[in-house]
């Protein structure tokens, strides 16, 4: 698993009554970390929504920084909601089990289809918000043991957290 440059993918959100879905297509990689995150709030605060399902039909790859956010949402719903993966490939499988994400998921392979599917834009148009690269890579980490390998990525972030910090207190001791 590479946390290089990789071509984003896109995300597609619906609500049908009490089912939220996503449909991830290409690479559900760190570039839509944002738009994701901004669903996961709204899920979080919505009355409504009673099953989630993650459609990886047409998921190429995925990064930790995506398996963080399903950790996230497993983290803030499952609880209150049944969460299911829908048709995970092999590799889908191999990626998610080795590192826990499925505490909470299930699998199901069966068609998701929804009348309403509609871009999720600040996915795909959103910049990187290294915060919540940080954040959900944590959250990998305090979710299974198996994950401390992401700790060396978390400390590396942070640390150019910092340097963005800094850059942008000298520019203000500049004026």
């Amino acid at each position: 698993m590479s946390e290089g440059k990789t071509t984003g993918g896109v995300l597609y959100i619906a609500e049908e009554g009490s089912i939220a879905m996503m449909k991830v297509q290409g690479n559900g990689v760190r570039n839509l970390a944002e738009g994701f995150d901004k669903w996961i709030d709204h899920l979080v605060a919505s009355t409504n929504v009673g099953c989630v399902i993650v459609d990886l039909a047409q998921c190429t790859y995925m990064d930790s920084t995506f398996m963080g956010m399903l950790v996230k949402l497993a983290r803030l719903l499952m609880k209150r909601c049944k969460l299911l993966i829908a048709n995970a490939q092999p590799l889908h499988h191999e990626l998610l089990d080795g590192i826990g994400v499925m505490k909470g998921w299930e699998y199901v392979d069966q068609p998701v289809s929804s009348e309403s599917w509609s871009e999720l834009c600040d996915a795909i148009s959103g910049k990187l918000n290294a915060r919540l690269v940080v954040e959900v890579h944590q959250q990998l980490i305090d979710w299974d043991k198996r994950n401390t390998k992401f700790i060396p990525f978390v400390n590396l972030a942070l640390a150019e957290l910092n340097d963005e910090k800094k850059d942008a207190d000298d520019e203000e001791d500049d004026d």
